[in-house]
């Protein structure tokens, strides 16, 4: 009697775990399938071309990849194509300086000048090893992005054609003025990390990348990110594109630096993630630093905030990636032990890799999300090219009237704007497109500056000089506006 009882105990237990396994099985089924359907519908739109990786609590829930590697050669991406992370290597660069303060090496609070021996004194003793990691040292934004992209210095060429050591970067960084006094205000600064790589250079010995193979890179099984050079050959490297309303194009290089020089996988980025929920890399009270949040945009590599969940707060982890020809994101939510990563080697006007792991959080939360629209910008560039100005405007409000199934972006309008106003030099179109963004966008100083521009262009001054003024209005600190009123009324 006992056996039998025993038996059917255990024949119950097995049923009751089977039907979990299978509910459980189904549900994550359910949130692959409905991640695949957004994404998809996002890659049909032109609005993301590819890898993405989603995981929980270490299981992997949903990996693909979407659309081209290589133009070209019709070479598709795989979920092992390597894509140039750019700022998503800010982090590591933060994690190694956390590494050094723990070993005593580093303080956050010591000056550049105590590390670099050749950074000027004027600077180098005002700015601390915190205000670098925080993006308030007062440091210029970018020395490897010219001011002017038609007028590109040389030595911004050799930058970006990767023959400068970081040494004789950073001597070009302590050159230029800074944009503000250290640690009064926030001014994101690759320029900083540049620093920051020197620092490590100095207190190490060694090269910036070889520490960060040895400390960070080899440590998490992270076998296939490498430095991001321009000459060397890399195994099934993704080339870089951006997306204008002529077409796909080639993007330029920028040079690697400790802000941005990494090429990496899926499965790098995942296994990092997996890595930074250990103490194999840094402590548990380092990493409560690194992760703090604060009141900077970007801090430590992180952009880190908190949201409402479920009736109460949780942390949440982004880093982003940009440059000409790539945009990237990952995302951490580790209360659920989340990740998001998506890796993109086309950049479009517009970035849509927030919204992307926005719906994608709420799927895995069971919450309601949006599907993807079409672009009412790239729509009218099409209308434009078969109908003119005037197929466009009557597109244009049949569009809006449809709000369900596409979006307007002023960014993306702005940038169709002049499209047409240079490459196509079709000044009236571009004129029409500059309204139509007024008109939807009225509290935005940027379309009455662009509205202004083309205005000028056109020749008709009294209808640029009123509507730079209507910027200056908006917004009285529109550097751009200001300069072409004084140049418009000749003083």
């Amino acid at each position: 009697m006992g056996n039998s009882v025993t038996r059917f105990a255990k024949i119950a237990a097995f049923i009751v775990m089977s039907i979990a396994a299978t509910e459980s099985h189904g549900l994550a089924q359910s949130k692959s399938g409905r991640i695949d359907k957004l994404i998809t519908l996002y890659h049909k739109y032109g609005q993301f071309n590819g890898v993405i990786l989603v995981a929980q609590r270490g299981q992997v829930v949903y990996e693909h990849a979407f659309g081209q590697s290589n133009f070209e050669l019709n070479s598709p991406n795989t979920v092992d194509t390597k894509f140039e992370i750019a700022s998503i290597t800010k982090p590591m660069t933060a994690l190694l300086i956390m590494q050094l303060v723990e070993d005593g090496k580093v303080s956050l609070h010591r000056k550049v000048s105590d590390y670099v021996s050749y950074y000027p004194r004027e600077t180098g003793d005002r700015i601390t090893v915190d205000q670098l990691l925080n993006h308030t040292s007062g440091l210029q934004q970018d020395i490897a992005f010219p001011d002017n992209p038609k007028d590109v210095p040389p030595i911004v060429t050799k930058i970006n054609a990767d023959l400068l050591s970081n040494d004789e970067l950073v001597k070009l960084i302590a050159a230029r003025p800074l944009r503000f006094e250290p640690g009064t205000s926030y001014g994101y600064s690759s320029d900083g990390y540049a620093v920051l790589g020197a620092i490590i250079e100095h207190v190490t010995g060694k090269s910036y990348w070889q520490v960060l193979a040895e400390r960070i890179l080899e440590p998490a099984g992270m076998t296939k990110t490498v430095p991001a050079l321009l000459t060397p050959l890399i195994l099934k490297r993704a080339s870089g594109y951006r997306m204008s309303f002529s077409g796909t194009e080639n993007a330029p290089h920028i040079g690697a630096t400790p802000a941005g020089g990494l090429y990496s996988t899926l499965g790098d980025l995942y296994r990092w993630d997996r890595a930074l929920y250990t103490n194999s890399l840094i402590s548990r009270r380092s990493k409560d630093l690194l992760f703090e949040v604060r009141k900077v945009n970007t801090a430590y590599g992180w952009k880190t905030s908190e949201e409402e969940w479920a009736g109460k707060r949780r942390k949440v982890l982004r880093t982003t990636g940009g440059l000409p020809g790539f945009v990237n994101l990952l995302l951490r939510v580790p209360e659920q032990e989340r990740v998001i990563i998506l890796l993109s080697n086309v950049r479009d006007a517009v970035y849509r890799l927030d919204e992307i792991a926005a719906a994608i959080n709420r799927i895995l939360d069971r919450a309601p999300y949006e599907l993807p629209k079409r672009s009412i910008a790239h729509a009218l560039a099409q209308v434009i090219d078969r109908s003119g100005v005037t197929g466009a405007l009557a597109r244009f409000q049949q569009m809006r009237a449809r709000s369900g199934k596409y979006s307007l972006s002023e960014s993306e309008m702005n940038s169709l704007g002049y499209y047409l106003l240079y490459t196509r030099n079709a000044i009236d179109a571009a004129v029409a497109i500059f309204r139509l963004n007024m008109e939807a966008f009225p509290g935005s100083a940027n379309t009455y500056d662009s509205l202004g521009e083309a205005y000028m262009v056109s020749g008709d001054k009294d209808l640029a000089i009123k509507n730079y003024q209507r910027a200056v209005e908006l917004n009285p600190t529109n550097r751009n506006s200001i300069d072409m009123l004084k140049k418009l009324r000749g003083n």
